[in-house]
């Protein structure tokens, strides 16, 4: 309970910021994981939540064992749980808190909840973007509404959502022609590294 408590300002500080749908469940269903060998290894981080971070000195992530590696820009640690899955012939990952290490990546996956992106993989860059909170909060948004969810303290336009995986599955397949459901104003751009780096990620702490 004390570390439930020490968490919950972390996840609340997450909500505040207006970006983030979370999920008590998963976006998937197990039988939907896939075994993407392709994004295995070493990726520079170029843009941070929305924002140009290439020319900063930031130790390089890592995706290996459905675990993601991160570092923010002020090159804190921090370890994912990361799945990947296809619905039809979108490719998206589903993310949630792992260690006790936080950094900006680490808060807003914590309590713990799962939070969505969809996944662009092109050549050598990987762009993850998340769910668009303004969409879901759209007054004449049937879709989004049809969803379960609860509010947080009252606040009907912060919530937190209750679907099953299955449910989820359902909702993203009936949506994927919808592309304002994601925000790519708060995308991450990573670019694959084909030499491993002299300090290698996961012996940074």
């Amino acid at each position: 309970m004390r570390n439930l408590l020490r968490i919950l300002p972390l996840v609340l500080l997450g909500i505040a910021a207006g970006c983030t749908i979370y999920s008590i469940n998963p976006f998937c269903t197990k039988s939907k994981i896939l075994d993407l060998k392709e994004v295995s290894g070493y990726w520079k981080l170029n843009v941070s939540i929305g924002e140009d971070v290439s020319k900063h000195d930031i130790t390089p992530w890592k995706i290996t064992d459905n675990t993601l590696i991160t570092y923010d820009k002020n090159d804190k640690r921090s370890d994912l749980s990361i799945a990947f899955f296809k619905l039809k012939n979108q490719l998206f990952a589903d993310v949630s808190g792992k260690s006790s290490q936080n950094n900006e990546y680490w808060n807003i996956t914590v309590l713990p909840m799962h939070v969505l992106v969809k996944v662009e993989l092109s050549g050598d860059t990987l762009t993850l973007v998340p769910l668009n909170l303004e969409w879901f909060n759209k007054a004449d948004n049937e879709k989004a509404k049809a969803l379960k969810s609860v509010a947080y303290d009252g606040n009907d336009k912060t919530r937190i959502y209750t679907n099953s995986p299955e449910e989820w599955e359902s909702f993203l397949e009936a949506n994927l022609n919808t592309p304002e459901m994601f925000n790519e104003k708060q995308k991450v751009v990573l670019q694959k590294i084909i030499a491993v780096p002299t300090a290698v990620a996961e012996e940074k702490k």
